[in-house]
Protein backbone atom coordinates (compact mmCIF):
# COMPACT_ATOMS: atom_id res chain seq x y z
CA UNK A 1 0.00 0.00 0.00
CA UNK A 2 2.93 2.38 0.71
CA UNK A 3 4.34 1.83 -2.78
CA UNK A 4 0.87 2.39 -4.28
CA UNK A 5 0.33 5.62 -2.37
CA UNK A 6 3.80 7.01 -3.07
CA UNK A 7 3.91 6.29 -6.82
CA UNK A 8 0.37 7.21 -7.82
CA UNK A 9 -0.67 10.81 -7.28
CA UNK A 10 -4.21 10.19 -6.05
CA UNK A 11 -5.53 13.65 -5.14
CA UNK A 12 -9.13 13.42 -3.85
CA UNK A 13 -11.57 16.07 -5.02
CA UNK A 14 -15.07 16.77 -3.70
CA UNK A 15 -17.39 17.48 -6.63
CA UNK A 16 -20.83 18.86 -5.82
CA UNK A 17 -23.50 17.55 -8.19
CA UNK A 18 -26.46 19.55 -9.53
CA UNK A 19 -25.47 22.76 -7.81
CA UNK A 20 -27.01 25.82 -9.42
CA UNK A 21 -26.65 29.47 -8.57
CA UNK A 22 -29.64 30.62 -6.55
CA UNK A 23 -30.25 27.37 -4.64
CA UNK A 24 -30.36 29.20 -1.30
CA UNK A 25 -33.84 29.89 0.02
CA UNK A 26 -35.42 30.68 3.40
CA UNK A 27 -34.48 27.61 5.41
CA UNK A 28 -35.69 26.24 8.72
CA UNK A 29 -34.04 27.53 11.85
CA UNK A 30 -32.78 24.53 13.83
CA UNK A 31 -32.19 25.27 17.53
CA UNK A 32 -29.79 23.20 19.62
CA UNK A 33 -30.74 19.61 20.47
CA UNK A 34 -30.30 20.30 24.18
CA UNK A 35 -33.52 22.34 24.06
CA UNK A 36 -35.39 19.26 22.86
CA UNK A 37 -33.59 16.58 24.88
CA UNK A 38 -31.84 17.44 28.13
CA UNK A 39 -29.34 14.60 27.58
CA UNK A 40 -27.54 14.21 24.23
CA UNK A 41 -25.81 10.82 23.95
CA UNK A 42 -25.30 8.11 21.36
CA UNK A 43 -24.11 4.58 22.11
CA UNK A 44 -23.99 1.38 20.09
CA UNK A 45 -25.11 -0.66 23.07
CA UNK A 46 -28.77 0.21 23.72
CA UNK A 47 -28.63 -1.21 27.27
CA UNK A 48 -26.46 1.79 28.28
CA UNK A 49 -29.34 4.14 27.43
CA UNK A 50 -31.69 2.53 29.97
CA UNK A 51 -29.95 4.23 32.92
CA UNK A 52 -30.09 7.77 31.46
CA UNK A 53 -33.54 8.83 32.84
CA UNK A 54 -32.61 7.67 36.37
CA UNK A 55 -29.16 9.29 36.09
CA UNK A 56 -30.74 12.62 35.06
CA UNK A 57 -32.93 12.68 38.17
CA UNK A 58 -29.95 11.86 40.43
CA UNK A 59 -27.69 14.45 38.75
CA UNK A 60 -30.27 17.23 39.19
CA UNK A 61 -30.80 16.33 42.87
CA UNK A 62 -27.04 16.28 43.58
CA UNK A 63 -26.45 19.63 41.79
CA UNK A 64 -29.31 21.35 43.64
CA UNK A 65 -28.17 20.01 47.02
CA UNK A 66 -24.59 21.11 46.22
CA UNK A 67 -25.67 24.72 45.56
CA UNK A 68 -27.77 24.67 48.77
CA UNK A 69 -24.74 23.79 50.95
CA UNK A 70 -24.62 25.43 54.38
CA UNK A 71 -22.37 25.35 57.47
CA UNK A 72 -22.96 22.28 59.63
CA UNK A 73 -22.11 24.00 62.93
CA UNK A 74 -24.54 26.92 63.37
CA UNK A 75 -22.42 28.41 66.22
CA UNK A 76 -19.44 28.78 63.87
CA UNK A 77 -21.38 31.27 61.73
CA UNK A 78 -22.73 33.04 64.81
CA UNK A 79 -26.44 32.22 64.50
CA UNK A 80 -28.27 31.77 67.81
CA UNK A 81 -30.52 28.88 66.81
CA UNK A 82 -30.02 25.72 64.81
CA UNK A 83 -31.73 26.00 61.40
CA UNK A 84 -33.51 22.83 60.36
CA UNK A 85 -32.73 21.28 56.99
CA UNK A 86 -36.40 21.47 56.00
CA UNK A 87 -36.48 25.20 56.71
CA UNK A 88 -33.16 25.78 54.95
CA UNK A 89 -34.52 24.19 51.78
CA UNK A 90 -37.38 26.73 51.77
CA UNK A 91 -35.10 29.80 51.89
CA UNK A 92 -35.75 32.27 49.07
CA UNK A 93 -32.27 33.81 49.33
CA UNK A 94 -30.41 31.05 47.55
CA UNK A 95 -28.72 30.03 44.30
CA UNK A 96 -31.45 29.07 41.83
CA UNK A 97 -30.27 26.34 39.42
CA UNK A 98 -31.96 25.00 36.30
CA UNK A 99 -32.04 21.33 35.30
CA UNK A 100 -28.76 20.12 33.85
CA UNK A 101 -28.30 19.86 30.09
CA UNK A 102 -25.71 17.13 29.47
CA UNK A 103 -23.84 16.77 26.20
CA UNK A 104 -21.80 13.56 25.92
CA UNK A 105 -18.62 13.10 23.90
CA UNK A 106 -16.23 10.14 23.81
CA UNK A 107 -14.11 11.32 26.76
CA UNK A 108 -16.19 13.83 28.69
CA UNK A 109 -19.66 15.15 29.48
CA UNK A 110 -20.36 18.92 29.25
CA UNK A 111 -22.99 20.05 31.77
CA UNK A 112 -24.66 23.43 31.13
CA UNK A 113 -26.41 25.14 34.05
CA UNK A 114 -28.42 28.37 34.11
CA UNK A 115 -28.03 30.14 37.46
CA UNK A 116 -29.40 33.17 39.31
CA UNK A 117 -27.26 33.90 42.37
CA UNK A 118 -29.71 35.79 44.62
CA UNK A 119 -27.80 34.99 47.81
CA UNK A 120 -24.69 36.81 46.53
CA UNK A 121 -26.54 40.13 46.04
CA UNK A 122 -28.34 40.01 49.41
CA UNK A 123 -25.20 39.17 51.43
CA UNK A 124 -23.18 41.86 49.66
CA UNK A 125 -25.78 44.56 50.38
CA UNK A 126 -26.12 43.54 54.05
CA UNK A 127 -22.35 43.53 54.57
CA UNK A 128 -21.95 47.00 53.03
CA UNK A 129 -24.83 48.45 55.12
CA UNK A 130 -23.34 47.27 58.42
CA UNK A 131 -19.88 48.41 57.37
CA UNK A 132 -21.25 51.92 56.73
CA UNK A 133 -22.88 52.01 60.16
CA UNK A 134 -19.64 51.02 61.87
CA UNK A 135 -17.57 53.56 59.94
CA UNK A 136 -20.02 56.44 60.39
CA UNK A 137 -21.36 56.06 63.92
CA UNK A 138 -18.93 54.03 65.98
CA UNK A 139 -15.39 54.56 64.77
CA UNK A 140 -15.82 58.28 64.04
CA UNK A 141 -17.33 58.89 67.48
CA UNK A 142 -14.58 57.10 69.40
CA UNK A 143 -11.68 58.36 67.31
CA UNK A 144 -12.76 61.97 67.83
CA UNK A 145 -12.38 61.36 71.57
CA UNK A 146 -9.09 59.61 70.91
CA UNK A 147 -7.72 62.57 68.94
CA UNK A 148 -8.73 65.14 71.57
CA UNK A 149 -7.26 63.17 74.47
CA UNK A 150 -4.01 62.44 72.60
CA UNK A 151 -3.59 66.20 72.01
CA UNK A 152 -4.10 66.82 75.76
CA UNK A 153 -1.43 64.24 76.69
CA UNK A 154 0.94 65.83 74.20
CA UNK A 155 0.34 69.33 75.65
CA UNK A 156 1.01 68.15 79.25
CA UNK A 157 4.30 66.54 78.19
CA UNK A 158 5.21 69.57 76.09
CA UNK A 159 4.88 71.94 79.10
CA UNK A 160 7.42 69.91 81.04
CA UNK A 161 9.69 69.91 78.01
CA UNK A 162 9.48 73.72 77.67
CA UNK A 163 10.33 74.17 81.37
CA UNK A 164 13.41 72.04 80.91
CA UNK A 165 14.35 74.00 77.76
CA UNK A 166 15.23 77.13 79.84
CA UNK A 167 17.97 75.18 81.63
CA UNK A 168 19.22 73.57 78.36
CA UNK A 169 21.92 76.25 77.87
CA UNK A 170 23.75 75.13 81.05
CA UNK A 171 23.45 71.35 80.23
CA UNK A 172 25.20 69.50 77.44
CA UNK A 173 23.35 68.60 74.22
CA UNK A 174 23.61 64.83 74.83
CA UNK A 175 21.72 65.09 78.13
CA UNK A 176 19.10 67.29 76.49
CA UNK A 177 18.51 64.75 73.66
CA UNK A 178 18.25 61.84 76.12
CA UNK A 179 15.66 63.83 78.05
CA UNK A 180 13.67 64.40 74.82
CA UNK A 181 13.80 60.68 73.92
CA UNK A 182 12.56 59.75 77.40
CA UNK A 183 9.47 61.94 77.01
CA UNK A 184 8.86 60.66 73.47
CA UNK A 185 8.88 57.05 74.71
CA UNK A 186 6.41 58.01 77.46
CA UNK A 187 4.15 59.64 74.89
CA UNK A 188 4.20 56.53 72.59
CA UNK A 189 3.38 54.21 75.52
CA UNK A 190 0.47 56.39 76.65
CA UNK A 191 -0.79 56.63 73.06
CA UNK A 192 -0.75 52.84 72.61
CA UNK A 193 -2.49 52.26 75.94
CA UNK A 194 -5.24 54.71 75.09
CA UNK A 195 -5.68 53.20 71.61
CA UNK A 196 -6.12 49.75 73.17
CA UNK A 197 -8.69 51.14 75.57
CA UNK A 198 -10.67 52.70 72.67
CA UNK A 199 -10.68 49.42 70.75
CA UNK A 200 -11.69 47.46 73.85
CA UNK A 201 -14.72 49.75 74.34
CA UNK A 202 -15.71 49.34 70.67
CA UNK A 203 -15.37 45.55 70.75
CA UNK A 204 -17.10 45.08 74.13
CA UNK A 205 -20.09 47.29 73.23
CA UNK A 206 -20.64 46.44 69.57
CA UNK A 207 -19.28 42.90 69.17
CA UNK A 208 -22.68 41.32 69.77
CA UNK A 209 -24.56 43.46 67.27
CA UNK A 210 -22.29 44.60 64.42
CA UNK A 211 -18.99 42.73 64.29
CA UNK A 212 -20.59 39.29 64.70
CA UNK A 213 -22.93 40.02 61.81
CA UNK A 214 -20.00 41.20 59.68
CA UNK A 215 -18.17 37.94 60.34
CA UNK A 216 -21.31 35.91 59.60
CA UNK A 217 -21.98 37.60 56.25
CA UNK A 218 -18.31 37.38 55.29
CA UNK A 219 -18.24 33.60 55.92
CA UNK A 220 -21.51 33.01 54.04
CA UNK A 221 -20.32 35.14 51.13
CA UNK A 222 -17.03 33.21 50.90
CA UNK A 223 -18.96 29.89 50.91
CA UNK A 224 -21.15 31.20 48.11
CA UNK A 225 -18.11 32.06 45.98
CA UNK A 226 -16.30 28.77 46.75
CA UNK A 227 -19.18 26.83 45.13
CA UNK A 228 -18.16 28.27 41.73
CA UNK A 229 -14.41 27.86 42.31
CA UNK A 230 -12.73 25.19 40.18
CA UNK A 231 -10.00 24.58 42.76
CA UNK A 232 -12.00 24.34 46.02
CA UNK A 233 -15.53 22.84 45.87
CA UNK A 234 -16.31 22.12 42.19
CA UNK A 235 -13.84 19.17 42.00
CA UNK A 236 -15.78 17.46 44.84
CA UNK A 237 -19.00 17.74 42.81
CA UNK A 238 -17.29 16.47 39.65
CA UNK A 239 -15.96 13.41 41.54
CA UNK A 240 -19.51 12.50 42.62
CA UNK A 241 -20.95 13.03 39.12
CA UNK A 242 -18.04 11.08 37.64
CA UNK A 243 -19.28 7.92 39.32
CA UNK A 244 -22.79 8.33 37.86
CA UNK A 245 -21.86 9.37 34.31
CA UNK A 246 -18.61 7.39 34.03
CA UNK A 247 -16.77 10.23 32.23
CA UNK A 248 -14.88 13.42 32.97
CA UNK A 249 -17.18 16.34 33.72
CA UNK A 250 -16.93 19.92 32.41
CA UNK A 251 -19.21 22.76 33.52
CA UNK A 252 -20.72 25.55 31.47
CA UNK A 253 -22.29 27.82 34.12
CA UNK A 254 -24.36 30.71 32.70
CA UNK A 255 -25.39 33.54 35.04
CA UNK A 256 -28.77 35.06 34.15
CA UNK A 257 -29.85 38.53 35.28
CA UNK A 258 -33.43 37.57 36.17
CA UNK A 259 -35.39 34.45 37.15
CA UNK A 260 -38.00 35.18 34.45
CA UNK A 261 -35.66 34.18 31.59
CA UNK A 262 -35.67 30.45 32.37
CA UNK A 263 -38.71 28.23 33.02
CA UNK A 264 -36.91 25.89 35.46
CA UNK A 265 -35.84 28.81 37.63
CA UNK A 266 -39.13 30.69 38.01
CA UNK A 267 -41.25 27.54 38.48
CA UNK A 268 -38.95 26.44 41.35
CA UNK A 269 -38.97 29.93 42.88
CA UNK A 270 -42.78 30.15 42.69
CA UNK A 271 -43.27 26.70 44.22
CA UNK A 272 -41.00 27.73 47.14
CA UNK A 273 -43.03 30.92 47.68
CA UNK A 274 -46.35 29.07 47.62
CA UNK A 275 -45.14 26.64 50.31
CA UNK A 276 -45.28 29.37 52.96
CA UNK A 277 -48.28 29.91 55.26
CA UNK A 278 -48.72 33.63 54.66
CA UNK A 279 -48.74 33.71 50.89
CA UNK A 280 -50.83 35.20 48.12
CA UNK A 281 -50.56 33.15 44.94
CA UNK A 282 -51.85 35.99 42.74
CA UNK A 283 -49.23 38.48 43.97
CA UNK A 284 -46.40 35.96 43.67
CA UNK A 285 -47.45 35.13 40.09
CA UNK A 286 -47.55 38.82 39.10
CA UNK A 287 -44.14 39.41 40.75
CA UNK A 288 -42.57 36.97 38.25
CA UNK A 289 -44.56 38.26 35.27
CA UNK A 290 -43.51 41.86 35.99
CA UNK A 291 -39.84 40.85 35.86
CA UNK A 292 -40.18 39.66 32.25
CA UNK A 293 -39.34 42.54 29.90
CA UNK A 294 -40.70 42.11 26.36
CA UNK A 295 -39.23 44.13 23.45
CA UNK A 296 -41.40 46.92 22.03
CA UNK A 297 -42.29 45.73 18.52
CA UNK A 298 -44.96 46.81 16.06
CA UNK A 299 -47.09 43.65 15.88
CA UNK A 300 -48.84 44.68 12.62
CA UNK A 301 -45.48 45.17 10.91
CA UNK A 302 -44.12 41.94 12.36
CA UNK A 303 -47.03 39.76 11.22
CA UNK A 304 -47.29 41.04 7.62
CA UNK A 305 -46.25 38.78 4.74
CA UNK A 306 -43.27 40.90 3.65
CA UNK A 307 -40.44 39.33 1.65
CA UNK A 308 -37.38 38.64 3.75
CA UNK A 309 -34.49 40.65 2.33
CA UNK A 310 -31.50 38.32 2.47
CA UNK A 311 -28.11 39.51 1.24
CA UNK A 312 -26.99 35.96 0.46
CA UNK A 313 -30.19 35.11 -1.49
CA UNK A 314 -29.72 34.27 -5.23
CA UNK A 315 -26.04 35.33 -5.18
CA UNK A 316 -24.19 32.15 -4.18
CA UNK A 317 -24.91 28.51 -4.95
CA UNK A 318 -24.40 27.49 -1.31
CA UNK A 319 -23.14 28.96 1.97
CA UNK A 320 -19.82 27.05 1.90
CA UNK A 321 -16.82 29.41 1.91
CA UNK A 322 -14.54 27.11 -0.11
CA UNK A 323 -16.99 26.74 -2.99
CA UNK A 324 -17.56 30.50 -3.18
CA UNK A 325 -13.85 31.31 -3.09
CA UNK A 326 -13.22 28.90 -5.95
CA UNK A 327 -10.68 26.10 -6.26
CA UNK A 328 -7.07 27.18 -6.64
CA UNK A 329 -7.81 30.83 -5.88
CA UNK A 330 -5.56 32.75 -3.54
CA UNK A 331 -8.31 35.07 -2.31
CA UNK A 332 -8.65 35.69 1.39
CA UNK A 333 -11.88 35.47 3.37
CA UNK A 334 -11.65 39.21 4.12
CA UNK A 335 -11.56 40.03 0.40
CA UNK A 336 -14.54 37.76 -0.28
CA UNK A 337 -16.66 39.33 2.46
CA UNK A 338 -15.33 42.85 1.86
CA UNK A 339 -16.21 42.69 -1.82
CA UNK A 340 -19.92 43.16 -1.15
CA UNK A 341 -20.32 44.31 2.49
CA UNK A 342 -18.54 45.81 5.47
CA UNK A 343 -17.62 43.83 8.57
CA UNK A 344 -20.41 45.49 10.57
CA UNK A 345 -23.00 44.44 8.02
CA UNK A 346 -21.68 40.86 8.09
CA UNK A 347 -21.92 40.85 11.88
CA UNK A 348 -25.50 42.17 11.73
CA UNK A 349 -26.60 39.59 9.14
CA UNK A 350 -25.15 36.73 11.21
CA UNK A 351 -26.73 38.07 14.41
CA UNK A 352 -30.13 38.59 12.75
CA UNK A 353 -30.08 35.04 11.37
CA UNK A 354 -30.16 33.63 14.93
CA UNK A 355 -33.73 32.82 15.93
CA UNK A 356 -35.55 33.03 19.28
CA UNK A 357 -33.10 35.50 20.86
CA UNK A 358 -35.87 37.92 21.94
CA UNK A 359 -38.53 37.07 24.49
CA UNK A 360 -41.97 36.68 22.92
CA UNK A 361 -44.10 35.89 25.96
CA UNK A 362 -44.37 34.21 29.34
CA UNK A 363 -47.17 32.08 30.78
CA UNK A 364 -47.81 30.75 34.31
CA UNK A 365 -50.26 28.15 35.51
CA UNK A 366 -50.90 27.18 39.14
CA UNK A 367 -53.19 24.41 40.30
CA UNK A 368 -53.69 22.64 43.63
CA UNK A 369 -54.48 23.12 47.33
CA UNK A 370 -53.53 26.77 47.72
CA UNK A 371 -56.16 28.04 50.23
CA UNK A 372 -54.92 30.01 53.23
CA UNK A 373 -56.81 28.12 55.93
CA UNK A 374 -56.24 24.53 56.95
CA UNK A 375 -59.43 23.04 55.57
CA UNK A 376 -60.37 20.60 52.81
CA UNK A 377 -61.32 23.14 50.13
CA UNK A 378 -61.33 22.38 46.45
CA UNK A 379 -58.21 22.94 44.39
CA UNK A 380 -57.54 26.43 43.02
CA UNK A 381 -56.70 27.01 39.36
CA UNK A 382 -55.09 30.20 38.09
CA UNK A 383 -53.58 31.14 34.72
CA UNK A 384 -51.69 34.37 33.97
CA UNK A 385 -49.67 35.39 30.93
CA UNK A 386 -47.80 38.23 29.30
CA UNK A 387 -47.19 38.40 25.54
CA UNK A 388 -47.88 35.34 23.39
CA UNK A 389 -46.54 31.84 22.76
CA UNK A 390 -47.20 31.71 19.02
CA UNK A 391 -44.36 31.19 16.56
CA UNK A 392 -44.54 34.30 14.37
CA UNK A 393 -42.66 32.71 11.44
CA UNK A 394 -44.94 29.68 11.09
CA UNK A 395 -48.31 31.16 12.14
CA UNK A 396 -48.18 34.55 10.34
CA UNK A 397 -45.28 34.60 7.85
CA UNK A 398 -46.02 31.11 6.48
CA UNK A 399 -42.45 29.93 6.96
CA UNK A 400 -41.75 26.30 7.87
CA UNK A 401 -40.71 25.60 11.47
CA UNK A 402 -39.41 22.60 13.38
CA UNK A 403 -41.42 20.65 15.95
CA UNK A 404 -39.87 19.05 19.03
CA UNK A 405 -40.92 15.69 20.47
CA UNK A 406 -44.03 15.43 18.34
CA UNK A 407 -46.23 18.49 18.91
CA UNK A 408 -44.08 20.74 21.14
CA UNK A 409 -42.95 23.98 19.50
CA UNK A 410 -39.29 24.78 18.96
CA UNK A 411 -39.64 28.41 20.12
CA UNK A 412 -41.27 27.48 23.47
CA UNK A 413 -39.55 26.10 26.58
CA UNK A 414 -41.69 24.37 29.21
CA UNK A 415 -41.16 23.11 32.75
CA UNK A 416 -43.19 21.78 35.66
CA UNK A 417 -42.47 21.66 39.39
CA UNK A 418 -44.50 19.82 42.04
CA UNK A 419 -44.56 20.64 45.74
CA UNK A 420 -46.51 19.99 48.96
CA UNK A 421 -48.18 22.01 51.69
CA UNK A 422 -49.89 20.98 54.90
CA UNK A 423 -53.28 20.97 53.14
CA UNK A 424 -52.15 19.03 50.08
CA UNK A 425 -50.12 19.08 46.88
CA UNK A 426 -49.93 21.65 44.10
CA UNK A 427 -48.11 22.14 40.79
CA UNK A 428 -46.63 25.09 38.90
CA UNK A 429 -46.29 25.11 35.11
CA UNK A 430 -44.28 27.63 33.13
CA UNK A 431 -43.79 28.55 29.47
CA UNK A 432 -41.45 31.00 27.74
CA UNK A 433 -41.57 31.78 24.02
CA UNK A 434 -38.94 33.35 21.82
CA UNK A 435 -39.01 35.15 18.50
Amino acid sequence: MKVFNNNIKNIPKTITLRNKVGDIRNKKYLPSFSKEWKNIVYSYNKNNLNNIPVNDVNINKIIQSYFNLYFKDYKYVGSKKFILLRRRRNFLRRIYVSNAEVKHTNNKAIITLFIVNREYKILKNKYLKINKRISKNLINRYFLLYKNNIIKIYEILNKQKNEYAFISNKISKRKFLTYKLKYLNKFIKLKNLYLKKVWSIIISKYWKTYLKLLRKYDLMYSLNQYKFNKQILLPILSNILNKIIGKKVEYNIINIKSIAYNTDLFTNALSLKLKKKKMNYMKSMFSILNRAYLPKINTIKERTLAKNVDLFLDKYKDLKIISNMGAGSNNNLDKLLGSYTNTKEVHNTIYNSIGYKNMGGIRLEVKGRLTKRYRADRSIYSLKWKGGLKNVDSSFKRLSSVLFRGNSKSNVSYSLSNSKRRIGAFAVKGWISGK
